[in-house]
This record gives structure tokens, C-alpha cells and sequence, in this order.
């Protein structure tokens, strides 16, 4: 075999390093590879991790052409140790592969630490480039180093195209994070520390089979085109069939992001920081458009499962939420603002206590200001399980053919609302319905079985209102 280029240079630089001992890396406080909560094997959405890599690459820009990183030629260690040589030599390992026209880029099995000073308050990884797959060994786990800093990445898209990172696992480092208090407010939040970056004008990303676990900020994060831009240009992402496991601040945050498929991914025990949400749409100035979040698995995430402050024309369809024993929800499962627009489809939700908005599956959070968005919402053939819906001070609205077990439908100052086909089983009839200064139109819905008459018009009507 001929050597890659770089293995005479890194063979040298180490027998150096040895020699005049400047390089003083340590071991992590922890010896052993991190617990990582995994799924229940019997759920049909459940997600077990580690998993092999995905064998067919989604996008014919990356070569065939394939290279196994050999960890002794390029002086990698694989061991858990040495985070800065690590993430030096893996990345001129990369670099190399790339250069000479490798597309599949495997990573052996093994324990690889990362981590080197960024600036004062990031940490960084590893870097990759357009047409590239990076595939792990399913026993190969990328690890970020214990660190003080507020931002990291372990692995960073930045504006590039036709990207796979597959297989294995990839962990972040919460359960020894160092909460340095940030130079300009004294901040210990810390809650940037990411797995997966995607960035820029990034496209045609996908992330499949892995397990993303243990991030003291998100999973993934998206950052797309700057704020106020009229086109979203980071698009075409998809994240399928990946374990998300206790993730200090998110499962995956989409702050601007377009055609994004999110699908059978397993996203539990989010806990740490707020939100603490499995999934958060939130652009922050930035578009969040054309979002399918499909037949996914949410359990343990102590903020919510899903909240869309403003991603237009999002689909969340065949999902599975439920809150999980010995968890709370704060927010709920599904949170929205008036502003953003989805359809909700043939999801099972289920509460076992109530949150801070008492027992609602779903939920709309408003204020005095009016509705700017003139899409509808349709919220559609989902079960509610010791739960309900509860929308007020907005208007468009659809909600049909959804069941509630133990649950309730309750509308305040609420317009263009039509309520079809719904059925409530609840031992408090007045508690089942609840209306107060809503407009719309009504028809076929039920109340334990029987035909419940809502006489909905143009006109405000108060039902029944609990206060």
C-alpha cells in the first residue's frame, strides 16, 4: 500500500512530541465510554444504536471511490486519549482522502477523543468538505473532550454540498463539561456545544444510522442563511434512522433551514437547558419552510417533543410522543405560535401528568398581536391520550377526525375555526368542549360517543368555559 503523504511529517512530529514532552493531554475523567440510554427494542419506532453505516450513498456527486483511515500511518489515536493530535491528524487524514478523490471515507473501529482551542469561547472538531461520505465503524465513537467552552462542534458543515456522515456513535461531553463563567456577563449556560453543525448555505446533507447522545447543547444544529434573506439556501437536509439520547439542550434545532426530511429517528431524555425540546423550529429571523418530520419516536424530553415558533408548511406525520414513566413534560408535546403553520397527522400522543399548561397534547401560545401568516393549520387524525388541544387568540384553523381518550378541545377568541368529525370520551361533559369568543363552523363531532352540538357561525359564541 502507498502511504498517504502526511505519514512521514505526523511520524516525526510525534517522535518530537515524545521527546521534549510539550504535549500534555490527558485522559478523560471517565474511562469508559458514557452510558447512552437506549430505546425500547418493542416500539415500532424504536431506534437501538450502534448501528453499521449506510452502504448506498444518497447523492452521485461522491465518488465511489472509498479509503479506510489507517489510524498507525496517519499517528491517530484510537484510544480516547490526546484530543489535539486526534483531531489534527483525523482531519489531515480527511483532507488527504478528499484531495485524491476518495467519496467513501470509512473510520476504523475504535475510541477517537476530540477537541483543540478554537478561540476563547469555542472548542473545535473536525471539519468536512463537499462530496464527501464519512463512515463509521459501528463500534467506531467520535468523542468531544472535556472543555470549558460555551460553543463546539465535534463535526462542522460549513456551506458545502452532497455531505453523509453515517454509522457508529458520536457523543458530546455534558457529564464533564468545566462551566467557565463567560468573560462578558459571567454566563455559565454553556449551551452551544453541539454534535453536528450545518451551516451556511449548506445542501444535500444527510446524517443516517448513528447515535448523537449526550451534546451539552443540540444533536444537530442548522443555521441557515443570514436573517431577513428572502430565499433559504441551507436545504435538502435529511436525518433518518439516528438514536437521539440526552442531549443537554435539543434533539435538533432548525434556526433557517428548507426542505428538510426528518424521519424514524428515536429523540429521548433531552434534559438540561432550555428548551429542552426533541425538535425546535425556531428561525430567529431565519426561514424554516417545507419540513417533514415523519414516523419519528419521542419519549423523556423534558421541554416537549416538537415546538415550530415559526417553520411555515411543516408536516409532523405518523410520529409517536409519549411522555415516558418517571419523566415531566414542561410545555407539552406539540407547541406552536400563531404565526408558523403545519399539518398534524395520525400522531399518537400521550400525557401521563400534566405540564404547565395542564393536560394538552397540543398546544398554540399567542398574544394580542394579530395573525400575519394567512395559511391554516390542520391538525388531523391524531389520538390524545389523557389529553388535549387548547388554541387561543388566532384564527385558521382545522382540526377533524381526531380522538381523545380522556381528553378535551377548548378555543378562546379564536377565528375561522372548523371543528369536524372529533371525538372526545371524558367523564366531565363541560370540561370536554370548552368555547369562549370563537367564530367558525361545526359539525359530526362527540362526546362519549353521542352527537355533541357546537353551533359555530361568523359570529363569536362562548360554549362551555371553565375559568
Amino acid at each position: 500500500m502507498i502511504r498517504p503523504k502526511k505519514y512521514f511529517s505526523a511520524l516525526l512530529l510525534a517522535t518530537i512530541t515524545l521527546l521534549s514532552c510539550s504535549e500534555k493531554e490527558t485522559v478523560r475523567d471517565v474511562d469508559t465510554i458514557p452510558s447512552i440510554i437506549q430505546a425500547d427494542p418493542d416500539n415500532p419506532n424504536s431506534v437501538v444504536g450502534p448501528m453499521a453505516a449506510i452502504e448506498k450513498l444518497p447523492y452521485t456527486q461522491i465518488a465511489d471511490k472509498s479509503y479506510t483511515i489507517d489510524v498507525s500511518e496517519w499517528d491517530i489515536p484510537n484510544n480516547r486519549t490526546k484530543p489535539v493530535q486526534t483531531t489534527d491528524n483525523l482531519q489531515e487524514a480527511i483532507d488527504w482522502a478528499s484531495s485524491e478523490g476518495f467519496g467513501k471515507i470509512f473510520l476504523p473501529k475504535g475510541h477517537y477523543l476530540l477537541g483543540k482551542e478554537g478561540n476563547d469561547i469555542y472548542q473545535a472538531g473536525i471539519v468536512l468538505k463537499s462530496n464527501m461520505a464519512l463512515l463509521l465503524d459501528k463500534d467506531a465513537v467520535i468523542e468531544m473532550a472535556k472543555n470549558d467552552k460555551w460553543n463546539y462542534c465535534a463535526i462542522s458543515i460549513n456551506n458545502e454540498k452532497n455531505v453523509v456522515i453515517s454509522g457508529g456513535t458520536i457523543i458530546g461531553d455534558r457529564d464533564n463539561h468545566i462551566y467557565t463563567p463567560r468573560k462578558s456577563d459571567g454566563s455559565t449556560v454553556h449551551d452551544e456545544g453541539h454534535l453536528i453543525c450545518i451551516n451556511g448555505e449548506s445542501q444535500f446533507v444527510t446524517i443516517e444510522n448513528t447515535v448523537l447522545a449526550k451534546a451539552n447543547g443540540d444533536g444537530i444544529l442548522m443555521v441557515g442563511s443570514k436573517k431577513g434573506a428572502t430565499e433559504q439556501k441551507l436545504k435538502n437536509i435529511v436525518v433518518r434512522n439516528t438514536n437521539f439520547s440526552e442531549n443537554r439542550r435539543q434533539g435538533i434545532s432548525l434556526v433557517g433551514s428548507s426542505n428538510v426530511l426528518i424521519e424514524n429517528n428515536e429523540i429521548h431524555h433531552t434534559k438540561g437547558t432550555s428548551p429542552q425540546f426533541g425538535i425546535d423550529l425556531e428561525g430567529a429571523g431565519r426561514l424554516n419552510e417545507n419540513i417533514k418530520i415523519l414516523n419519528n419516536y419521542f419519549h423523556h424530553n423534558t421541554g416537549g417533543d416538537i415546538v415550530n415558533t415559526d417553520g411555515k408548511n411543516v408536516l409532523v406525520e405518523g410520529n409517536v410522543m409519549t411522555q415516558g414513566e418517571d419523566s415531566k413534560y414542561i410545555d407539552g408535546p406539540m407547541v406552536y405560535w400563531k404565526n408558523a403553520d403545519w399539518t398534524i397527522r395520525n400522531n399518537d400522543i400521550t400525557l401521563l401528568t400534566p405540564t404547565v399548561n395542564n393536560w394538552n397534547g397540543i398546544i398554540m401560545y399567542s398574544n394580542d398581536s394579530p395573525k400575519k401568516n394567512p395559511a391554516t393549520t390542520y391538525i388531523l387524525n391524531n389520538t390524545c391520550n389523557n389529553c388535549g388541544f387548547y388554541m387561543y387568540k388566532g384564527a385558521d384553523l382545522e382540526v377533524k377526525n381526531n380522538t381523545f381518550n380522556n381528553g378535551h378541545l377548548a378555543f378562546w377568541k379564536m377565528e375561522n375555526l372548523t371543528l369536524e368529525n372529533n371525538k372526545v370520551i371524558h367523564p366531565q361533559k363541560c370540561w370536554a368542549y370548552r368555547f369562549l369568543e370563537v367564530s367558525g363552523s361545526a359539525k359530526a363531532n362527540t362526546y362519549n360517543g353521542e352527537t355533541f352540538d357546537i353551533p359555530l357561525s361568523s359570529e363569536p359564541w362562548d360554549g362551555c368555559w371553565i375559568r
